[in-house]
Order: structure tokens, then C-alpha cells, then sequence
């Protein structure tokens, strides 16, 4: 799989019109790999490139939170990467993440 695609929204592979929300689903994508320490998807791939690339496409394979990890983080980073209209701006996602460090400390 080219690894770009691990981090691309799934409206963008078939060539549809990037935008912003293409920028928030991969930071959401981001916050599981850093919380992970591996890449996306790591336990949920299947084998062979081409269904890989279709199970992305079709939103079948879900970014993975360890279970350390702070729900407010989790909740970020699932929101980032609901396939939805009201997933948050990057205002929006960068208080809330400001917002659940700040309780980490």
C-alpha cells in the first residue's frame, strides 16, 4: 500500500474534490499513530494492497486507540474520522485537544 493512502480520507481515493475535511481526517488519523506508535490501521489491514486500498475506500477499516489512551484524545481523533459533515474544524479540533492536555497535566 503507498503510504499516503493510510492517511487520506476515504472520498479522496476515488479523486473527488480535496478539502479541509480532508486535512481533519488526517490529523484524527495522526492522533492514533501517535498514540499507538504504530501505523494506522495496523490490526485491522487485511493482506494484498488492492483490498486494503478498497477497505479504506469504504470505510471499513477504523483508526485504533490503545486502551492508556485518554478518552478525551480517543474522542478527538474518532471525531476527525467520522465520515460525517459535522466533523470539527481545525479551530475547533485544536481546542479541544488544547483543552484535554491541559487536563493531562
Amino acid at each position: 500500500m503507498t503510504a499516503g493512502v493510510l492517511w487520506m480520507t476515504p472520498e479522496m481515493m476515488p479523486g473527488e474534490k480535496y478539502d479541509e475535511k480532508a486535512d481533519i481526517f488526517s490529523f484524527g488519523v495522526v492522533l492514533s499513530e501517535v498514540d499507538s506508535h504504530a501505523l494506522p490501521y495496523t490490526n485491522s489491514r487485511r493482506a494484498g494492497r488492492t483490498s486494503e486500498v478498497a477497505a479504506l475506500q469504504h470505510g471499513k477499516l477504523q483508526i485504533e486507540f490503545s486502551q492508556t489512551c485518554p478518552p478525551s484524545i480517543v474522542e478527538i481523533g474518532k471525531a476527525c474520522v467520522a465520515r460525517t459533515t459535522d466533523s470539527p474544524t481545525a479551530a475547533e479540533a485544536l481546542d479541544k485537544l488544547q483543552l484535554a492536555l491541559a487536563g493531562q497535566e
